[in-house]
This record gives C-alpha cells, structure tokens and sequence, in this order.
C-alpha cells in the first residue's frame, strides 16, 4: 500500500489525512469526563475549526500586506540598491517596461508548462482535500463489534503506521517551535536592540512557525520572506538575517535528526540515512514521510524479535 501511495502520488493525501486524524484524536482527550464519545468527536472538531479560524483572522490575516510589501521592494530592488551605495550593472539596463515583456514573453513560451503545473496545483489540492475528508471520516466512524482476522491485522499495520506519524509530526511541532522561538529573539529582540525595526515582525514569526511544520519546503519559504522584507530596513539587515537563517537551519537538520529519533527509538545517523535513501527512491516525497516509514518499519521488525 505505500508503495503504491508514492507510486500514484498520494503521499499529500496521506499526509492530510493523518493529520487532522491525529489531532482531531489528541483534542478529543481534552474533553474526557462526563461527555459522551460522539459529543467529545464534535467538540474536538468545533475546536479545531475555531482554533484555525482565528489564526488565519489573525496574524496570518497580514499576509497580503506581507505579499505587497515583497512586491513592492522586488520592484524597488535597483533603487533601493542605488540608495545604499551598491551598484548592480545587470539591473540597471532593465526598466519595468522591459521586464514586462520580458515575463509576458517567457509566459506565452512556457504557456502549456504552466497550464500543466497549475492542473498538478490543482490536483494536490484536491487531494489534500479528500485526504482530510477521509480522516475526518475515519475519525466519526462507529467502532465494528465483529471483524475478521485480515481486518484486525489490517487494523493494526494501520495503528502503528499512525502512531508513527504522530510521533514524527508532533516532533515536527518541536522542532518548528525551536526554529520559531530562536527567529522571533532575532527579529523582536536583536534586531530592535540594535536600532533596526522589522516591519510584520508578529507575522513573520506566525509564518516561521507555520511553514516550519512543512519539512525542508517550509524553511525555504519562511526564509525567503523573511530575507525580503529584511531588504526594506536595510542591505545589512537582510545579509544578517540570511546569516542567521542560513546558520539556524544548518544547525536544525542535526537536531531534527535527533528530537526525530528520539521520538521513534532511533540514532540521529539512522534518520538521515533513512531521508537520503527516501529521497533518492521517491524525491521530496520520500524526504517527507522517511522518518515516519522508517519508524514503522522498525516497530515491525521490533515485534517480530528481529531488530
């Protein structure tokens, strides 16, 4: 079966899946006593629907300014270069005018490309959507009072595999809230200390944190944010803020590894061997569900008296 989810490109689903199913599971705990089990499954998933809603509405509620802020300093960037004493010769023969034509001409070339990337967009997204609608099935369905052998067997593969993904994304969480936790003392407090105030600092963390929970994409996302708006306070600032990034995120992969492996019984050497052999087989997917495939994969063996 995970062959064939990263045969036909159904890891996102997968993902999507396990992931409201896991925490719709964890809320659900919060409201045991005296509540029935179907009134602590709505409860759990009100919460969680509320919980996302209100984090959207709020910091993440600037992201368009965030967007048009990047925009506006890309626009700029020859500019604000000139003002700060740096001089770019490749930027300065490109006016807005030719470079619209220039994206105008790369976009009619790259047409059929990029009506094939956006149908793939699509097709994630649906995924992903089905992938959630089918734990939040999973999650109400009614316990089975008789099954058969392959169904409890079947059963169980799919308790461990789950076990193991909790492990891993609730490790994801901690180490996302390192990550988070060590920008949000740059940006609120060095960089202020140093006389250098960075605008959506609140948002900016909000997004660290967000994207943090996306391994490997998310830290290039949140970076390049980051990065971009350091450009509109000053060239020093965004070479000290890729500086810090850069270091932060090199330290990270060792201590990924090694939160990682200590939620699932493993060396950190046994993580990465595990990311790099994925990624090989399966590309980012592998890289994604590695640690999780891996930590299965040895609880089995484990029982079995073979490792």
């Amino acid at each position: 079966a995970m062959l064939f989810v990263f045969r036909y490109h159904l890891v996102v689903s997968l993902v999507a899946g396990l992931l409201v199913y896991s925490l719709l599971h964890r809320i659900a705990r919060f409201f045991r006593g005296g509540r029935t089990h179907g009134i602590r499954k709505l409860l759990a998933v009100t919460l969680l629907v509320l919980v996302l809603a209100g984090f959207a509405k709020g910091r993440l509620g600037e992201l368009p300014a965030v967007f048009a802020r990047m925009a506006d300093i890309v626009d700029q960037l020859n500019d604000r270069l000139l003002a700060w004493g740096i001089y770019v010769s490749s930027l300065d023969s490109i006016d807005g005018d030719v470079l619209r034509e220039r994206v105008s001409a790369w976009l009619r070339e790259h047409a059929a490309e990029l009506g094939k990337a956006g149908g793939e967009v699509g097709r994630l997204v649906l995924h992903a959507v089905m992938g959630i609608a089918v734990g939040v099935l999973v999650f109400f369905r009614s316990p089975v009072e008789k099954v058969g052998p392959f169904a409890l067997a079947l059963a169980e593969r799919l308790r461990r595999l789950t076990a193991a993904f909790e492990a891993v994304v609730f490790a994801q969480v901690e180490i996302s809230a390192l990550n988070t936790a060590l920008t949000a003392v740059y940006l609120v407090g060095i960089l202020p200390a140093t006389g250098n105030h960075m605008p959506f600092a609140g948002t900016l963390v909000a997004v660290t944190f967000v994207a943090g929970l996306i391994p490997v994409v998310g830290n290039l996302i949140s970076n390049t944010v980051i990065v971009l708006i350091s450009l509109s306070v000053s060239p020093w600032v965004a070479i000290g803020s890729l500086t810090f990034l850069v270091v932060i995120h090199k330290l990270e992969y060792f201590v990924n590894a090694k939160i990682v492996g200590k939620r699932i019984d493993a060396q950190a050497w046994e993580i990465l061997l595990a990311i790099l052999t994925m990624e090989v087989a399966f590309g980012v997917a592998g890289v994604v569900l590695a640690p999780v495939i891996y930590a299965y994969v040895k609880t089995e063996l484990r029982d079995q008296g073979l490792v």
